[in-house]
């Protein structure tokens, strides 16, 4: 996880004197209801102190002071923490196309820079992000089961669910496709902060869920493994090293491979099978799902390593190397041949077929 240091003023060359940081209220305006005149002026009173607060964050930002906040200075704020109060003493996180596209959002008068009163529609539109960074490393930890440094689709996967929000495999790849800029396969630091920025998540209600859930961090528990398979699941994989390392781990265990596109209907139609024959054979075969346009590194895998050329397709191995492939959506005759080369398996069938038996 990259190391991030914050500083409450902007320090970094031909920047003016610190900008003292002093309590305040959240930057974006509450809605406050007029009801009488002495509400009015509480209201008036509040509205012109969050008027002022905005504008210290917008001077803060503004560090070259000729009143408007160009493209560097908009990079900094976007990767400034605390509503723009706080900002981070390290190398740029946010992506170029990110970038891009807020600017050219919130430029609304196209003339390269961004004014006050763009940057207010900034701050009410929650573009910044409000907790502060021991916040954001808390949750990462929390989330990152495995204690490598990063975390991976199988436990993002496990934290929209324990947040009331499960994810279909295929709506996990579009978060993949959308978090994993470098496409290495994994969620890094700077990916996962950009998930609070755009949205995806809200350290609010990862902090609520981390309070009602005290275990939730599990450092104790970690591995330090690249992937930890969930014993009895179906393991979402995004690269070769992932594949790899399932491999490594699991010698005494077939690997069966369900190579899938997001788009195949036959491969959504066997999710829920393939799921189920993942928890009757949790003993014996360890079953990893491969989508193969999902990114650089599972086109290369489906292309390159297994020769793919239709899904679903099933590709079972026995210490890394390839015992029985099947390409199709029947379930009879995978369990079937996932069988015959279990020594010792489990009491009875989840799709028995005496037909798929004998055509293996």
């Amino acid at each position: 996880m990259r190391s991030l240091r914050a500083s409450s003023s902007v320090q970094r060359s031909g920047v003016r004197a610190p900008v003292v940081r002093r309590p305040v209220a959240p930057l974006r305006p509450a809605v406050v209801a007029r009801s009488s005149v002495d509400e009015g002026t509480v209201a008036d009173d509040e509205t012109i102190q969050k008027m002022e607060i905005m504008m210290e964050r917008f001077k803060m930002a503004d560090v070259d002071g000729n009143g408007f906040i160009d493209r560097e200075e908009l990079r900094y704020l976007l990767e400034s923490m605390e509503g723009g109060s706080v900002y981070l003493l390290t190398e740029h996180w946010l992506p170029e196309d990110e970038l891009d596209k807020v600017m050219a959002q919130y430029d609304t008068n196209k003339d390269g820079v961004i004014s006050f009163e763009e940057f207010k529609q900034i701050v009410f539109d929650g573009m910044l992000l409000e907790g502060q960074l021991a916040d954001y490393e808390r949750c990462f930890r929390a989330v990152d089961k495995s204690g490598n440094g990063t975390i991976g689709a199988t436990e993002l996967g496990q934290l929209f669910a324990q947040l009331g929000t499960p994810l279909t495999p295929e709506k996990l790849v579009d978060l993949m496709q959308m978090y994993d800029k470098d496409e290495s396969g994994q969620i890094e630091f700077d990916e996962f902060l950009l998930m609070f920025r755009n949205h995806a998540l809200d350290i609010k209600a990862m902090n609520a869920y981390m309070l009602d859930n005290p275990n939730a961090s599990a450092a104790s528990m970690a591995s330090g493994d690249i992937i930890d398979p969930i014993e009895g699941d179906m393991t979402l994989i995004f690269s070769e090293q992932e594949l790899d390392a399932i491999v490594a781990a699991h010698p005494d265990k077939l690997v069966c491979i369900f190579g899938a596109l997001t788009w195949c209907r036959p491969c959504k139609a066997m999710q829920r099978p393939v799921q189920r024959l993942a928890e009757h054979y949790k003993d014996s075969i360890v079953f990893v799902k491969l989508f193969g346009n999902a990114n650089k590194q599972t086109k290369q895998l489906f292309k390159n390593r297994f020769q793919v050329r239709s899904t679903p397709c099933f590709i079972t191995l026995k210490n890394g190397q390839p015992v029985y492939t099947q390409t199709g959506s029947n379930k009879e005759k995978l369990e079937a041949g996932l069988r015959s080369l279990v020594a010792n398996p489990p009491i009875g069938m989840i799709y028995p077929s005496a037909e798929a038996v004998l055509s293996v």
